[in-house]
């Protein structure tokens, strides 16, 4: 169905910056998955630390960031960034759209690298087979950064955002309660990405 010809990987995911998060949705400021990813792979290194020093996880921090840079590889690779009320209308409207995003994965990575970097890449960008503890990390590290930038929405009087706060509000929660690290990050360092930069400056 998708063919990426090879060489082209690194291209199509350099597009990530051509991705305007949030379709349909009314935002003051605008984010690119290309940003949303770093802010992913920012969150996810510092869980993962947190988790390794404070935890004694036997994860890799850095393979975890790593994994967040290229999470939404999918999306730049064709599939582009979908509105969630329908990527989750119903679950069989999921598993085909699943589908697609794993085939474009898997294109992006045996046809758009050349064979040697094939084993090296596909745990990292096909999402089926990342090791479950990096793919959950890196997908409260997601919540975690949709979270950050609903509330940065809210806070300058968008109420567009309201429902979604919400609802990453409860998702963030569930992922505290499932793993320490991730709890740990969210009351030690959270809060401060919410503050102004007077607030941020300020000594207390």
């Amino acid at each position: 169905m998708f063919h990426h010809k090879e060489g082209s990987f690194t291209a199509w995911i350099l597009r990530l910056r051509k991705i305007i998060r949030w379709p349909l949705m009314t935002f003051r400021e605008s984010e690119t998955c290309s940003q949303h990813s770093f802010d992913v792979a920012v969150i996810s290194h510092q869980i993962a630390l947190i988790g390794q020093i404070k935890f004694n996880r036997r994860y890799n921090s850095a393979d975890i960031a790593v994994a967040a840079l290229y999470h939404e590889a999918s999306e730049s690779g064709g599939v582009g960034d979908l509105p969630s009320p329908l990527k989750y209308h119903n679950p069989e409207l999921t598993a085909q759209i699943k589908k697609i995003e794993r085939e474009v994965e898997q294109s992006m990575v045996y046809q758009g690298l050349p064979k040697y970097l094939h084993d090296a890449m596909a745990p990292i960008v096909i999402q089926s087979q990342v090791n479950k503890e990096i793919k959950a990390i890196v997908k409260a590290a997601d919540d975690l950064a949709a979270y950050h930038y609903s509330l940065s929405e809210l806070n300058t009087g968008n109420r567009e955002f309201t429902d979604a706060c919400t609802l990453l509000e409860k998702r963030v929660i569930k992922h505290c309660e499932q793993w320490p690290e991730v709890e740990e990050f969210y009351v030690t360092q959270f809060p401060a990405c919410t503050q102004t930069l007077d607030e941020l400056s300020r000594i207390d």
